[in-house]
């Protein structure tokens, strides 16, 4: 996978006041460097940290790169990157982490196909191939065209764990490298069905109601489904590293600041950015 890298530099003022001028540092300010990476679902939410951190008297210097999660696993464990953002993390990954709260998956058709809501069990069975047809899950009379994710992807990884339980996907699956690709392609053909994270959500495709298991109420993704656990495709995210940041470190602050108001802010923002594109919730078929 093509490496996404990006240094960024954030100058920080505090505001003495709202009405009076911004206070700018007398003294030259600190300068910081920060080497963090993200898996390529919660790279644009460390974007948004790394802007989002202000401080007065620090020049806060941040090398990032985009990778999938077996990627990003390797680089930690093997000291070329202290930290990463992530939204998977395998229980015996044998990592430090410290939560920052819930992403969610959601399941995206076409918007030109009606099917109300699918259990989970409905979800696995499209998935591997068993389930052909829309019919069969009183969809549309159109056949299913599964739209899976490559290999090694954070969200690829939370998906096989919390539908396919190591399943197998149907070989018939097309492949999407990215959360844009695919929306892209379930956008444009009315029988596919994919997945892309509840920030990824774009017009052109609607995302599915779900529920654990039949007879229960269906339940559309959103930031508050999520929040509250009703959702049953929920991911956490974490700050992760092969050791903790040491005490006075830059990165504690940093990730301190994450886990309270401000940075919980931002995460909020990250996904709400996308969460009004989310189907009202349904009551079921």
């Amino acid at each position: 996978m093509k490496r996404a890298k990006r240094t960024i530099v954030i100058i920080g003022l505090a505001l003495a006041s709202c009405s009076g001028p911004a206070y700018v540092p007398t003294a030259t300010p600190t300068t910081l460097s920060v080497r963090i990476l993200a898996t390529t679902t919660t790279y644009p939410l460390l974007q948004d940290l790394v802007a989002g951190y202000k401080h007065s008297d620090v020049l806060l210097v941040v090398q990032s790169a985009a990778l999938n999660w077996e990627t990003v696993y390797t680089q930690l464990v093997t000291g070329q990157y202290p930290f990463a953002l992530t939204a998977f993390l395998p229980a015996d990954a044998g990592l430090w982490a410290a939560p920052l709260g819930y992403d969610g998956i959601a399941i995206i058709v076409n918007t030109a196909n009606p099917t109300p809501a699918l259990t989970l069990d409905q979800l696995r069975s499209i998935f591997q191939g068993h389930i052909k047809h829309w019919t069969e899950v009183g969809g549309p009379d159109l056949p299913v065209a599964v739209i899976a994710r490559e290999p090694g992807a954070d969200i690829q990884l939370a998906f096989d764990a919390l539908v396919m339980g190591g399943r197998a996907i149907s070989l018939s699956s097309r492949l999407a490298l990215s959360g844009q690709s695919a929306i892209r392609q379930v956008a444009d053909l009315p029988g596919a069905i994919g997945y892309v994270s509840l920030s990824q959500l774009e017009p052109g495709v609607r995302s599915l109601p779900l529920s654990a298991q039949a007879g229960q109420q269906p339940v559309t993704i959103s930031v508050e489904t999520i929040r509250d656990g009703s959702y049953p495709l929920r991911t956490p995210l974490f700050i992760v590293g092969a050791a903790p940041p040491a005490e006075d470190s830059i990165y504690r602050e940093w990730f301190a600041w994450m886990q309270h108001s401000e940075g919980q802010m931002i995460i909020d923002r990250w996904q709400r950015r996308s969460s009004e594109l989310a189907s009202p919730a349904s009551t079921g078929p």
